[in-house]
Formats: structure tokens, sequence, C-alpha cells
């Protein structure tokens, strides 16, 4: 059907006020609770430094990979979290993978820490080794569990 001509309104055009400019709805970003003062995770650049020059815990090969404990139902790891410096072991790019694919690997990790942790103690003094200390003892209180 062709039609000739505008169409015309039933009902007039609301003639007001212009409408109030206003921000969109966005969306703020989430905010996360506070951390409390227990919750902070130790850290420490020179021990990772030294972790990185140790050979690899599973295979014995060049190490230079970091690898925080996983999956032992701990506490110390999840998800966004990494465990503390202290429960680092030094493993090489195809063992951090395999650990992280492997439930049997990660069942070897109390024993690389204390592996680890006993050279450590050898090796720093102060914070480190009190830190050190701290972890091996964590370690033990959940292996006896």
């Amino acid at each position: 059907m062709k039609r000739s001509g505008t169409l015309k309104r039933k009902t007039p055009l609301a003639q007001g006020a212009p409408l109030k400019r206003t921000p969109m709805n966005r969306t703020s970003p989430k905010r996360r609770p506070a951390k409390a003062a227990n919750d902070e995770q130790w850290r420490s650049e020179t021990y990772i430094g030294w972790i990185k020059s140790l050979p690899c815990c599973n295979c014995g090969g060049p190490g230079g990979d970091p690898h925080h404990v996983i999956g032992l139902h701990w506490g110390l790891s999840g998800m966004g979290m990494t465990a503390p410096d202290s429960f680092a072991m030094p493993v090489c790019r195809a063992c951090h993978r395999a650990i992280h694919e492997s439930p049997e690997l990660q069942r070897w990790q109390p024993t690389w820490l204390r592996h680890v942790i006993s050279l450590g103690v050898r090796q720093f003094d102060g914070d480190i080794k009190e830190a050190l200390l701290r972890a091996w003892a964590f370690i033990d209180s959940k292996e006896v569990a």
C-alpha cells in the first residue's frame, strides 16, 4: 500500500522542559573488603632470588621458577591467593606446569618444602630465618593433623 503524504499524529507531541542530562548508570568497581593485619603474606625478594638459584626440586635440573605451595588444603592458596614466600620451592618451567596439573606431584610439596627450608635456615639469619622456622612448624602441624 502506497502512502502519499505524511502521517498525521492522533495525539500531539508532549512539549515540556528538556530532559535533564544525567550520567549513565555505570557499575562501580567491586570493592574488596579491607585486609586484616594478619592477612598479610610474608614476602622477601632476597629469599625468592635465592630460591631461583637452586636446582629444580622435582627433576634436579636448573630451577629458576619459584613455585608457591598449592592444593594441599592448608588454607595458604586459593582463588586470588598466593602462599607466603616461605612456602616457595625451586622448580623448572616444565615441572612447574606439571605440579599445577598433577595432584600426585602436589603431594610431594611438603617433602620438597622441608628440604628447601632446611637449606634456607642454614643460609639466612634474622627475619628470613624466623619466617622459615614458622613455615616448618606450620608444615609439621598440618602433616600431623
